[in-house]
């Protein structure tokens, strides 16, 4: 008897479950139902990129300070993120150009933890190749590898695996968007692949993000040199990569990621390109700064 009564108890909070699954089923249909509206609405503005990373970003955190404790913050994450995927590419036909020189497979596995399992995934060697991809529109999206904190002294090496060099000189528009993965956790951060999304679209802040500069400077410069006429203009700064070029003598490139969200015409920008040191500089792109456990 009391088996039975169980069993009752049981099998009447997995049918509440079933009312809840249904309802979540409606909304997700709801959600993509408005997103068509949406995409409409960006067609008839002739936006050429729809996503909005900023947006994103934003909503998840949102989303994961709600959940508060009750649910893993690691599965909100993942959750929107593919709820997210499905409605860009409900609103515009996507496709990704990685560049990986090396052939590391974790490059593959984090943009499809990131984005989907279904999204067309092409991998090539070289950052001009990656480039090309997105001038023929036969991808959308480029994903490239921030360097390891290991990289940060300067070396004499070609330009294969320097694409932040490439996205300096390109004529597209071509701008980081976003950062891979989207949550990281603090004991691992030196040793976690970190790879940006690039396509061409406009600058967009969220409520917390980072920079990405391409910056040369004469031979003579130092690397502590660069990092004190940032500090200089309140710039938190993190050298990723300083590169010498055989082919191009007297020159020092860097690529740097400084904290805030900022463009070439701000106050502390335009300080540090009046430095002594003489840097050129040019914004690369912004990323949401990701959530960090």
């Amino acid at each position: 008897m009391v088996e039975n009564q169980q069993d009752k108890a049981l099998q009447a909070l997995r049918n509440e479950i079933d009312k809840i699954d249904d309802q979540v089923i409606f909304l997700l249909k709801q959600r993509m139902e408005v997103v068509a509206q949406v995409a409409e609405l960006k067609k008839n503005n002739q936006e050429k990129f729809f996503i909005k990373s900023a947006r994103e970003a934003d909503m998840i955190k949102d989303l994961v300070k709600k959940a508060g404790d009750n649910f893993p913050k690691t599965l909100i994450v993942d959750l929107w993120r593919k709820i997210i995927t499905a409605a860009n590419m409900r609103e515009q036909s996507l496709s990704i150009a990685i560049h990986n020189p090396k052939n590391i497979s974790d490059y593959e596995y984090l943009v499809r933890g990131y984005y989907c399992d279904t999204i067309p995934l092409d991998s090539f060697d070289s950052a001009g190749s990656v480039v090309l991809e997105l001038e023929k529109n036969s991808a959308k999206i480029a994903i490239f590898s921030l360097p390891n904190q290991s990289d940060e002294r300067e070396k004499k090496e070609d330009m294969k695996e320097n694409w932040w060099m490439t996205l300096a000189n390109n004529n597209l528009g071509l701008r980081v968007f976003a950062k891979i993965p989207f949550v990281e956790f603090s004991d691992e951060n030196k040793n976690q692949v970190q790879l940006v999304a690039v396509a061409a679209k406009e600058p967009e802040k969220s409520g917390s993000d980072n920079t990405l500069i391409y910056v040369e400077t004469g031979k003579e410069i130092s690397t502590s040199q660069v990092l004190a006429a940032l500090k200089e203009q309140n710039l938190a700064a993190k050298i990723l990569k300083s590169v010498k070029l055989q082919q191009v003598e007297g020159v020092v490139f860097y690529l740097i990621d400084v904290e805030g969200f900022y463009l070439e015409k701000d106050a502390a920008l335009v300080g540090f390109k009046k430095n002594k040191i003489k840097p050129f500089i040019k914004i690369l792109g912004h990323y949401a700064t990701p959530i960090r456990l």
